[in-house]
């Protein structure tokens, strides 16, 4: 059924936006995927490909770099394809086609990392997976917004962190049939552990293949929003109507109240993309130097930063070999990693059912407080000098317990919010150059955090992080004002109100009248919560 008794809509759960959401999710496994692919088995290439100078040893300064290049060369390719993604001639391709590119480069990655000879060859795979990486991480969640009815959008949404986190697992428990490295001379790799490598960094082709088969031939669905955007009015309201299970009529009629509900909708996307075409070109440089954009173009690319800089991404790239730091079994680091990893889904779980009912700034500031938390306790009971009270068959399992709520911590904060954060502090005057800004510091900072984890010990690392999400908090508290319920189009700290203080949105010359908005006429209009929170 579409609609009930009364006229409300009532998209179907699993119709056409339903399957396409789930077509699009594959390229969020794939995102979580590579991540963490290289977690069980970057100490067996080591020793594959003797970057220790012998058959056996798997730990060294070389081993250490070539690990560590290898791991965060795909975020230095997904700031270039986030780069990509912010020009506006790439926009114009439509998000379902710049999937379609993405499943390019993820396969293209897969089959050279596949076939790899060498650390170079692993590293040009990895880049090549990494362009796929940072456009499908940004097209994705655009897509899902796109085609999603408006009564599904959130629910959606939400499955691309959802998808994230089952990519991770999949990539942590596929390792499992691995054998743990040799540990001395005279040991060496046999069997299995020679080539299954192979098939983990290989998987990616596969799933790229299926989705680019899924999107181009099974579902060519392009949404509404851009057949409007290219003039093709008619298509995008035989679109609408397909979305909602509804029949097409020739004449709509709108005493029908579903029928002029999607009529309404209809009208609202075209003046969406006329408002967008009126949009002055406005560059995130010179948003920096407007007294009114500046404080959310800032207040944006920082958190961008510290979502990464918290250190997840490396923490769970070389979770084996901090949880070997820790005490742990060699023959345990694999199964302890992916139930780390079962955690940290159910986090994203329910995450995704929280975001609306907490807030965005209680889940922000909960979350990098718990990782503050969870860090200051693994530091206290691996140290020396404070975890000799602690039994050493106590304190591994217990670190590793800390270590996940930390990953945990993560998926309900800084990983649920920080994103949806971000699309609502900016105005839409510079929403997509400061989004693809944000994207490209995110990814290089997850780079040195990937690359720079590699070198460090559990213990370092609790202290570094430890202090990184402990500043993050601080700053959370001091500049992040709550976006629950707040419109798109008039943020907290981008009040439509405030317009008039723009250097760039105001026009200089006198000849140019200003054209108030409405709530300029009304002081009242603008809460006084809102005000005093932008001013704390």
């Amino acid at each position: 059924m579409s609609a009930d008794r009364s006229g409300d809509l009532q998209p179907p759960t699993f119709g056409l936006a339903g399957r396409i959401v789930f077509c699009v999710v594959m390229s969020s496994f794939l995102f979580g995927y590579s991540v963490c692919v290289l977690n069980s088995c970057g100490d067996l290439l080591a020793v594959v490909f003797e970057w220790c100078g012998n058959d056996w040893q798997s730990d060294c300064m070389h081993s250490r770099s070539a690990q560590g290049l290898i791991n965060a060369s795909v975020f230095l390719g997904a700031a270039f394809g986030a780069l990509l993604s912010g020009r506006s001639w790439f926009s114009k391709m439509g998000s379902r086609n710049q999937i379609l590119l993405s499943d390019l480069f993820f396969a293209l990655g897969a089959l050279i990392c596949g076939l790899a000879i060498g650390k170079w060859s692993l590293v040009i795979g990895r880049l090549a997976s990494g362009l796929g990486l940072g456009i499908s991480a940004i097209a994705g969640p655009v897509l899902i917004a796109e085609i999603s009815p408006r009564e599904r959008r959130g629910t959606n949404a939400a499955m691309h962190g959802v998808f994230i986190t089952v990519g991770i697992l999949a990539s942590i428990a596929f390792g499992i049939p691995q054998s743990p490295p040799p540990s001395e001379p005279g040991m060496t790799i046999s069997g299995l552990d020679v080539w299954y490598w192979r098939v983990l960094l290989g998987l990616p082709l596969f799933v790229a293949f299926v989705q680019a088969i899924l999107l181009s031939q099974v579902f060519p669905c392009d949404p509404p929003s851009l057949l409007v955007a290219r003039s093709d009015n008619e298509g995008a309201r035989k679109m609408l109507y397909r979305i909602y299970n509804m029949d097409m009529p020739e004449k709509p009629d709108l005493k029908n109240k579903q029928q002029a509900s999607l009529e309404l909708q209809l009208k609202d996307l075209k003046d969406a993309v006329d408002t967008a075409r009126a949009i002055p070109h406005i560059r995130v440089i010179q948003a920096m130097c407007d007294p009114f954009l500046r404080t959310a173009v800032f207040l944006g690319v920082g958190l961008a930063a510290f979502q990464q800089l918290c250190g997840i991404n490396g923490l769970m790239a070389y979770s084996n070999s901090l949880f070997a730091d820790a005490g742990l079994k060699p023959s345990s680091l694999t199964l302890a990693s992916t139930l780390m990893a079962t955690g940290n889904v159910c986090a994203s779980l329910f995450s995704s059912r929280m975001v609306d009912h907490w807030g965005r700034r209680r889940l922000l500031l909960t979350g990098s407080a718990c990782q503050t938390i969870s860090m200051a306790v693994v530091a206290l009971l691996i140290d020396k000098t404070t975890g000799q009270y602690i039994p050493q068959e106590i304190a591994g399992p217990l670190a590793v317990v800390f270590f996940t709520l930390f990953v945990m911590s993560f998926s309900f904060g800084l990983g649920a919010v920080t994103w949806l954060y971000l699309s609502e502090i900016y105005p839409i005057e510079i929403r997509g150059p400061s989004l693809s800004a944000c994207g490209i510091i995110n990814w290089l900072s997850s780079f040195v955090v990937v690359f720079g984890t590699r070198f460090l010990s559990l213990l370092s690392a609790c202290h570094v992080f430890g202090v990184v999400c402990f500043i993050g908090f601080l700053g959370t508290y001091i500049w992040v004002v709550e976006t629950k319920g707040c419109s798109m189009e008039d943020s907290p700290l981008t009040p439509r109100s405030g317009r008039a203080s723009s250097v760039l949105l105001t026009p200089n010359s006198s000849s140019v009248p200003y054209t108030k908005m409405p709530d300029e006429e009304e002081p009242a209009a603008l809460p006084k919560s809102k005000k005093s929170q932008g001013s704390r």
